[in-house]
């Protein structure tokens, strides 16, 4: 600056397809996909102009599918067209599922948090695609090992590798989950609990990559609540990386988190103390929480945690006198 003008450019290109030199005189806005309703609210648009009518259960299914409106549009059309040939006017849902079915579509990877809390079962936040977020459960059951202190590990649902890049470089890249777990361990077991003396089956259901360090929290609340039986506050999700000394690290792609979590429905979002942002504060409709230790996420996600803890604090020894006295015991 000053500038006699100022370029405007739009892509749908990934940024390293941009020649250096224009992408160092540019700066980068990233636009996310739409979310489901916004999806909704243009289908219903489209239609009249169409002269033509779409029963609710059809948006519903372009809103399971469709990411942006160009795509929404185009299986809207397509789905017209089918119900043109059959002189109808008005478009059903067995139409969309057709398009959606023959162009191999996948659903929006959205999900809603369970009903009741559950032992074992804790709603972690992932990034996908362009800075759209996700909500990730995580599952974990453990049982006594045969052999105390050599517990076993077991890990499914998971893809340990992901290929990236565009068509002049890939490259490959290993998920660090299996690290982050045994972080987690660590931490565990300094707090006492003890998690070698347990058979622990850690899955990720859906199969999706996890880059692994941005779950260590829901890890670290997952396995403890499955060892101790005690229920996570299903209205609670969280992200964080876990350290080896129970230190909440900063992770990316937070305000994304905080959004998916909103959408399924949570109330309270467990984030790192160094990820806080002044906008958070301002979010209606949730609670940002920001974390800086592992034991402050179990006391927040596992209430009775806490409790359990206060009582053990306050414990007192009652022994009446006529007992003491005869009581070979020195206390």
């Amino acid at each position: 600056l000053p500038a006699d003008f100022r370029l405007v450019g739009a892509t749908t290109r990934l940024p390293e397809e941009l020649p250096a030199a224009l992408r160092s005189r540019c700066l980068e806005i990233f636009f996310r996909p739409l979310k489901a309703g916004e999806i909704g609210s243009i289908v219903r648009t489209a239609v009249p102009k169409m002269n033509m009518t779409i029963e609710d259960g059809a948006v519903s299914v372009i809103e399971r599918y469709a990411t942006n409106g160009r795509e929404a549009i185009n299986t809207l059309q397509i789905a017209a067209g089918i119900a043109l040939t059959e002189d109808r006017q008005d478009i059903h849902a067995a139409d969309v599922e057709w398009v959606m079915h023959s162009s191999q579509k996948s659903p929006r990877p959205e999900k809603q948090v369970h009903d009741t809390p559950q032992v074992g079962l804790v709603n972690g936040l992932a990034v996908y695609g362009p800075n759209m977020g996700s909500v990730m459960e995580l599952e974990v059951t453990a049982s006594p090992a045969v052999i105390p202190g050599q517990g076993r590990m077991a890990m499914t649902g998971m893809a340990e590798e992901e290929e990236m890049g565009t068509r002049s470089r890939t490259i490959r890249r290993k998920s660090m989950a299996k690290g982050s777990i045994e972080n987690v361990l660590t931490v565990l077991n300094r707090m006492g609990v003890r998690p070698y003396d347990y058979d622990l089956h850690i899955n990720f259901p859906g199969g999706i990559p996890v880059d692994g360090p941005s779950a260590g929290i829901t890890i670290a609340t997952a396995i403890y609540s499955a060892i101790l039986n005690l229920p996570v506050d299903n209205l609670l999700a969280m992200t964080g990386e876990v350290s080896i000394h129970g230190k909440v690290k900063p992770v990316g792609g937070v305000v994304a988190k905080v959004e998916a979590a909103k959408q399924a429905g949570a109330t309270r979002v467990l984030i790192p103390q160094e990820n806080w942002q002044s906008i958070f504060a301002d979010m209606k409709g949730i609670e940002i929480i920001p974390v800086s230790t592992v034991t402050e996420v179990i006391e927040l996600a596992v209430p009775q945690a806490a409790m359990q803890e206060e009582e053990a604090t306050g414990f007192t020894l009652q022994i009446p006198a006529e007992d003491l006295a005869s009581s070979p015991l020195s206390l």
